[in-house]
């Protein structure tokens, strides 16, 4: 049998779809990059917000319009779980709808009925075939959410908090590492979580195990709740090299009644001393936010709240999200809906903002000696990788001027800046030139 993937969304769906394709190919199959080449047309969905599930739904499209008759059409993720039984009655175009982590049962897409499957539940799975870099992979720690964002539908999809157990995440890093893999990166709804369903967070010790066991030069962690940065986090970052101080913190607002609509239980003055502990006690450490704009009700009064924040948290880092009601949220049934206008006019105004405190942010590390994983060359031929501040994806680049070997973590000099992007050279030329120096 031949597949052919695709995945879209988050780092927590690219994970479920390597699981399933090394199980796959653990069975024979043949993974193809060319759809017209394969018999199971496979596409893991996101649908965390309209956008996404309009952008699933055209992926689907273009590939059942194009599809022959020997061909099976799998849908797969999040948005057969968001919107389950309503999709065998909108998408005849589909052979067969999987739940999220399809990788548990496998068989089911060789099932001939055309069906529905929410609840797979075979084993957890380790191994990985990467998708995205030979050089950095996510690792998914937890699963689903138990917290009650009004926003948000996470919990609905992917269900309540599940810590993968740690031999487990142990064992799957090691793998990485032996796949050659120099950056782990942590992911979950909320990573701060791990363990938290089973009485306590269970992160620190996690990762000292993780530091310990786990040869990987790089661990990095992506969305923590800011309730969930303890001093002993902090702590932990501030000592061990190769646990990145960057720390991932989607704030999403500061106005303390907006923040109590949107049911995230903190306080506004808790979120910038955070911040400046953080800081204190690591100088160099990134810090990265998501905010939100455009909330039921939110007054420019209150929006104003949140730039003012901004400027004076100076986020290395910031993603923006336009506020959409979301079909079976509470905030969907809140007055105050505000004129997709004036919410775009918001979004542009942070992102500006933004635009400013990164370019000085970024000036400041101009004559910096920083650590690079060099990932390989752009579309115009540059050598191109992420520093140390720079999560893969979603944040700038860092552009070598000179010679590196892809693949390796370099040190390098900043020597110019832009807006999100720096640009370096190797520190040493014999690092340049060759793995070791003598």
């Amino acid at each position: 049998m031949k597949i052919y993937p695709v995945t879209l969304g988050c780092p927590k769906n690219r994970t479920d779809t390597e699981k399933l394709l090394a199980v796959l190919a653990e069975r024979g199959w043949e993974i193809v990059l060319d759809p017209t080449q394969a018999d199971i047309l496979f596409v893991n969905t996101c649908a965390f917000i309209q956008e996404a599930v309009e952008e699933s739904l055209d992926v689907i499209f273009e590939l059942a319009e194009e599809k022959s008759p020997r061909q099976r059409l799998v849908v797969a993720g999040c948005l057969v779980s968001r919107y389950r039984e309503e999709l065998l009655r909108e998408l005849p175009e589909v052979d067969l709808f999987l739940g999220i982590e399809p990788y548990r049962e496998p068989e089911k897409l060789l099932a001939t009925e055309r069906s529905l499957w929410l609840n797979l539940k075979g084993e957890e799975v380790t191994r990985r075939i990467l998708t995205a870099s030979p050089f950095y992979a996510y690792l998914k720690v937890t699963e689903g959410c138990s917290r009650a964002c009004s926003f948000c539908t996470i919990p609905r999809i992917r269900g309540p908090l599940r810590s993968i157990p740690e031999d487990l995440l142990i064992a799957e890093a090691r793998e990485l590492v032996a796949q050659g893999v120099e950056e782990i990166i942590l992911v979950g709804q909320d990573v701060s979580a791990y363990g938290l369903e089973q009485g306590s967070r269970r992160l620190v010790p996690l990762l000292e195990r993780f530091l310990k066991e786990v040869p990987v030069s790089w661990l990095r962690l992506l969305y923590l709740h800011p309730e969930g940065v303890t001093p002993e986090l902090i702590a932990l970052a501030a000592e061990e090299k190769r646990l990145l101080s960057y720390f991932d913190l989607p704030i999403q607002h500061v106005s303390s009644r907006i923040l109590k609509a949107m049911r995230r239980p903190y306080e506004p003055s808790k979120l910038l001393e955070l911040v400046e502990r953080i800081r204190a006690q690591i100088p160099h450490a990134a810090l990265r936010t998501s905010v939100m704009v455009g909330f039921p009700g939110e007054t420019e009064k209150e929006f104003e709240e949140l730039l003012s924040f901004l400027k004076e948290a100076a986020f290395d880092h910031l993603g923006a999200f336009i506020y959409s009601p979301e079909e079976g949220t509470l905030a969907a049934k809140l007055p105050g809906q505000l004129p997709a206008r004036e919410k775009e006019a918001r979004f542009h105004e942070v992102m500006r903002l933004q635009q400013e405190i990164s370019a000085a942010r970024l000036k400041e590390r101009k004559g910096q000696k920083v650590e690079v994983l060099v990932e390989g060359l752009d579309e115009e031929g540059r050598l191109v990788g992420h520093a140390a501040f720079q999560a893969p994806e979603i944040d700038g680049l860092t552009i070598i001027k000179g010679e590196a070997i892809i693949g390796d973590i370099v040190e390098v000099e900043i020597e110019e800046t832009d807006v999100y992007d720096v640009y370096a050279r190797p520190s040493s030329a014999c690092q340049a030139a060759q793995r070791a120096c003598p």
